[in-house]
């Protein structure tokens, strides 16, 4: 049963930012493609009108600014869903007398990883020199005019937080008391480098660590260091997911997966991977299964060709096929438009 975006609220405008090198958004850009402005004086463009305009379509349930047809949460309201929402009105009740100050931002501005995903890049990414002093000089701007009002960190989802020489040395010397309010470091990876001897390193952040997002976009060794996720093995991987399903402070986990042609023929398989790893721990597990977003890493052509969530696409209909062979649980979480 459809629900009406009217009488739901997406907190993200009110309390979330992504900041990239190149702008600072409130949601994911292929989401709301708003950009804010650079990242130089984040508290203005925080109070900006443009940001204030993107609030008010939330509230007056037009979500104009929105891009329906990917974000995960609206899709799921035509589903019945509302994960990730607020009744509109318990957030008055929260909001009454107050101010949207950002509690939750995300790092996307060092893309650095040791992996070389088509999905995602043409290349292997390392900053250094010039733009590693960037992006340290950044981190120190949103602890200088973020750091006491954050509850949560996200870190990362523009390259991988172990690889990153940015974000490494930052989550090694994490200093909490720049971060007086932090409940949670959320952490976007994908997986190769979090073992034992790295996360060892990271003693400061362990606690606050209680849920992250492990992007895959596999269920096989072939699909996965051949075709989808370049540089990494497979073996390795497998290793680190069992270990980190081990680990105390950890209470949620996301396995993601970019569909792609690549590796549609892995579609089902990946949440019957992902149960097979976590049904047995105490952590609470889903599976995002996310539409290809082109970040100019593809030709138009390519990218059509590789976009099979695409309702146009000739293996379209094997997608909606595979994606209703899953069970209905509340555990498989999506942005395709069925």
């Amino acid at each position: 049963m459809e629900l009406s975006k009217k009488d739901w609220v997406c907190r993200q405008p009110f309390e979330f930012l992504e900041i990239f090198e190149h702008g600072t958004f409130m949601c994911c850009p292929d989401w709301l493609p708003q950009n804010l402005g650079l990242p130089i004086d984040i508290g203005e463009n925080w109070r900006s009108e443009k940001a204030n305009k993107i609030r008010e379509s939330i509230l007056d349930g037009s979500y104009s600014y929105c891009v329906e047809k990917k974000c995960p949460k609206l899709i799921g309201l035509k589903e019945g869903k509302t994960t990730g929402l607020v009744s509109k009105e318990q957030f008055l009740k929260e909001y009454e007398g107050r101010k949207p100050i950002p509690q939750d931002v995300k790092f996307n501005f060092d893309r650095s990883c040791n992996l070389k995903c088509p999905s995602c890049r043409s290349s292997f990414i390392n900053y250094d020199l010039d733009k590693l002093e960037e992006t340290n000089n950044l981190i120190q701007e949103i602890e200088n005019q973020l750091g006491q009002g954050l509850t949560r960190i996200e870190c990362t989802g523009s390259g991988d937080p172990f690889f990153a020489r940015s974000f490494r040395k930052w989550l090694i010397n994490f200093d909490p008391k720049k971060y007086p309010k932090l409940k949670t470091i959320h952490l976007h990876t994908n997986g190769t480098l979090w073992n034992p001897y790295n996360w060892e390193k990271m003693k400061n952040i362990h606690k606050y660590v209680k849920s992250c997002e492990i992007s895959i976009d596999s269920a096989s060794k072939d699909i996965y260091e051949n075709k989808v996720r370049l540089g990494g093995k497979w073996d390795d991987l497998i290793e680190n997911l069992k270990y980190i399903a081990t680990l105390p402070e950890l209470e949620t986990i996301t396995l993601s997966f970019v569909v792609q042609k690549r590796n549609l023929e892995d579609f089902e398989k990946f949440y019957y991977f992902a149960e097979n790893i976590f049904k047995d721990t105490n952590k609470n597990w889903y599976v995002f299964y996310g539409s290809l977003t082109n970040w100019g890493t593809f030709t138009q052509e390519e990218y059509e060709e590789n976009n099979v969530s695409n309702p146009n696409h000739p293996d379209f209909n094997d997608l909606i096929k595979r994606y209703h062979s899953l069970p209905k649980i509340e555990n498989i979480r999506h942005n395709l438009v069925f």
